[in-house]
């Protein structure tokens, strides 16, 4: 556990990072591999920063290589009676970051699961 002296030094130092890497115009990983630090690191300092209340976000911080996040599209397929009977693996990434692994043993579940998405949108 860090004494707050300590943990004050680490979030300042983690501030710097983001900073620096916004000035740079790099992705994060090409960033944090010039720097000599973990990427992932990065963004656990980030969260633990922003559920602290010390991260200040005066302009969202988005890496320049990535879209704008965009609305869920769905594609209709055909399933036969053999898929009708296998397990599905569905793999959903929400455009904050968010990703869910769900494992299908009916068809059915896939539209209760495109039915909740729908009402959370």
């Amino acid at each position: 556990m860090l004494t707050s002296e300590q943990r004050a030094t680490v979030s300042a130092m983690w501030r710097a990072h983001w900073e620096g890497w916004k000035e740079s115009g790099e992705s994060m990983a090409a960033y944090a591999r010039r720097q000599g630090f973990d990427a992932d690191a990065a963004y656990r300092w980030k969260r633990i920063l922003r559920r602290g209340g010390a991260w200040i976000e005066d302009a969202p911080l988005t890496c320049k290589a990535m879209p704008p996040p965009q609305a869920a599209k769905f594609a209709r397929v055909a399933l036969n009676d053999s898929a009708r009977t296998a397990s599905m693996l569905l793999r959903i990434s929400l455009s904050n970051g968010r990703r869910a692994e769900l494992d299908l043993q009916d068809v059915s579940q896939l539209g209760a699961v495109i039915a909740a998405l729908e009402q959370a949108g």
